[in-house]
């Protein structure tokens, strides 16, 4: 295609005015010759095939006291969902691991809970664009899988075909240097504080994402305008950089309406006293990286990896996670004990 556009370019060029017929006459003589010895071969555009796509992720969530618990989502959509709008319904998407144990997923309502739908922009059902498919998940604790254990993906799907992938969780890490009770710590206001934790073997990429709320009450003295509740996101390749400065290496994912620019420059300076934010840190696979792309989060070029196979693509990937509730404000009774010492602000 690229070929051809280049070709009828060209072409317009030599012929879009008359007083170049004459000069033009020995270079149009040339073409022939050359043209006759080309012979011109149809080009047939091929119809894109209708199939499957199963976007598939879990996570061991990994608690203070030792234990776990294990969340897994699994959407399935197809290529072609204007053309076709039926949901992937009926299917049977199970997960099994190098020890014997088995989840299957259950269908779910889509709305919120799989991870990768993308919400339309407005409640009109006729959007031929509003990309629609069937949610499935299974939430069980304590996780029946390990950290660093292999695991496996088959989606039965109901017209016959199968979908099937492969990875093995990254192992569990742990905090380095901080302070926190049940999972809750606080930071003084307007302060950022550097989170280390120690490297999970099998790493492609550490996630993390922050939810934080109560910034409208937190700023009601500044003259600036705040969204009830503001997602942060923040993420470093390669299984050795184990550390992040919260909130000021989070980049903004979606501002909201009524927010600034002024709210970025806050943000940068620390967490307003009076905020609060639920922060998940989530050690990440091969597969999940190659797929889960951004702006220009690309680490594998331009195109998504895929990491299913059989009737139909997708992903498989699989995470270790650990969260944390995050308030800042001064210490006193109520308050939970400080994360650790602030970063010093920049110079």
């Amino acid at each position: 295609m690229m070929a051809s556009a280049r070709g009828r370019g060209i072409w317009r060029r030599l012929r879009r005015s008359g007083a170049f017929r004459s000069a033009a006459a020995s270079v149009v003589t040339a073409a022939v010759a050359l043209l006759a010895a080309c012979e011109l071969t149809e080009v047939t555009i091929a119809e894109s095939d209708d199939v499957v796509i199963s976007e598939t992720q879990l996570t061991i969530n990994l608690h203070d006291d030792g234990g776990t618990s294990l969340a897994v989502y699994s959407y399935l959509h197809r290529t072609l969902s204007a053309a076709r709008a039926d949901e992937v319904e009926g299917a049977m998407v199970r997960v099994s691991g190098e020890s014997g144990a088995t989840v299957q997923l259950e269908a779910a309502d889509s709305g919120g809970v799989c991870l990768y739908r993308p919400e339309p922009e407005d409640d009109n059902d006729d959007d031929p664009f509003r990309e629609i498919g069937s949610c499935y998940r299974a939430r069980v604790s304590p996780s029946p899988f390990s950290p660093g254990e292999v695991l496996e993906l088959e989606v039965l799907l109901p017209e016959g075909g199968t979908l099937t992938g492969a990875s093995r969780i990254p192992s569990a890490f742990d905090f380095i240097g901080l302070t926190h009770e049940d999972g809750y710590c606080r930071l003084e206001p307007d302060t950022n504080y550097r989170f280390n934790w120690t490297e999970a073997a099998g790493t492609w990429s550490y996630l993390s994402d922050a939810w934080i709320e109560g910034l409208p009450q937190a700023l009601a003295g500044r003259d600036v305008e705040a969204p009830d509740s503001l997602y942060l996101t923040g993420f470093a390749i390669g299984q050795d950089d184990t550390d992040v400065l919260f909130p000021g290496e989070y980049g903004l994912f979606d501002l909201g309406e009524g927010a600034d620019t002024d709210l970025l420059r806050i943000l940068d300076d620390g967490l307003p006293g009076g905020a609060w934010a639920r922060v998940g840190f989530a050690a990440t696979d091969r597969n999940w990286v190659n797929w889960a792309r951004g702006g220009n989060f690309n680490p594998s070029g331009i195109i998504r990896i895929p990491s299913v196979f059989g009737d139909g693509t997708g992903f498989f990937g699989t995470a270790t996670q650990r969260v944390l509730h995050v308030r800042a404000g001064a210490g006193g009774d109520g308050m939970p004990p400080l994360c650790g010492p602030a970063e010093p602000p920049e110079s």
